[in-house]
């Protein structure tokens, strides 16, 4: 098969996955082929040209530059050769308010609150509400946009005052479980949770901090698999972002179009993530 491999054409950090996902599918006989979605040669006609069997959706970690454009793509994308996780999956998921959708469904969640576009007096309210807090864009990836603030600080106004001029925002309470043990991350792939890391929280200008952790926990896969089982799109692929509180554990982030799946980590969700690959597509 040839499979399309998501990406952009400058990528803001190194992608991990990007080197064994591309052995592991020569392996197997098959042509993994890099489609920068922002590059003029994977336009439509390139990406006919390109004769490609299957699309995943892998690291376009640029798209919130240009959210609509992205979306155009994927969809275009899917006209020539089926996308997974998919330009549905792919809309859902990229605006970060699909959190309080999981919380109406019953998903344990960070608490939230999204404020819209250049809403002040909302910002206000929530900076107000919960002491210490994380601000960032509800369309991002990475640590652009995110900043921490100390209680009821100015600059946290300012920042979210600043960042929601013509974007939607998050704002979330700073929960002591990002620092220490730290936020865990679940790799679900194809109907199986794979393997769990952790991370140390990281803002924008940061480097990620990333180290192999323990089994998931029965309260982390309870969170995390409701999590799932809430989506209201068909997935192939996800990562459940976790963080532990004195009353249980959140999901923090249900990571569903571009993730990190940390395949240098676990043998076994590399050849699962393949095995998903050749099963879609044939």
């Amino acid at each position: 098969m040839r499979v399309g491999l998501v990406t952009c054409k400058t990528l803001p950090e190194p992608d991990p996955d990007a080197a064994p996902l591309d052995a592991a599918l020569r392996a197997r006989g098959h042509t993994p082929v890099m489609l920068p979605w922002d590059d003029a040669s994977t336009q439509c006609d390139g990406l006919k040209r390109a004769q490609l069997d299957l699309i995943v959706v892998r690291s376009p970690w640029n798209y919130f530059t240009a959210a609509d454009a992205f979306k155009d793509w994927i969809e275009r994308a899917n006209d020539i050769a089926p996308v997974i996780n998919g330009p549905s999956v792919v809309k859902w998921n990229m605006h970060k308010g699909y959190l309080l959708e999981l919380a109406a469904a019953g998903v344990a969640i960070v608490p939230t609150t999204l404020i819209k576009s250049a809403d002040a007096s909302a910002a206000k309210d929530a900076i107000a509400s919960y002491g210490d807090v994380v601000i960032k864009p509800a369309i991002g990836a990475g640590s652009f946009g995110a900043g921490r603030f100390k209680n009821n600080e100015a600059s946290a106004l300012d920042h979210a005052t600043k960042l929601a001029t013509g974007r939607d925002v998050l704002i979330q309470p700073y929960l002591a479980g990002f620092e220490y043990p730290g936020e865990r991350s679940l790799v679900w792939i194809n109907g199986e949770w794979t393997h769990a890391i952790r991370k140390q929280p990281r803002f924008a200008g940061e480097s990620e901090s990333v180290d192999s952790g323990e089994p998931p926990t029965e309260a982390e896969l309870a969170v995390a698999d409701a999590a799932i089982r809430a989506v209201p799109h068909k997935i192939h692929y996800a990562r459940a972002d976790l963080v532990e509180t004195e009353s249980g554990v959140v999901l923090s982030e249900l990571e569903l179009m571009e993730p990190s799946l940390f395949f240098d980590h676990s043998a076994t969700a590399l050849t699962r993530f393949i095995a998903m690959i050749e099963s879609v597509a044939m």
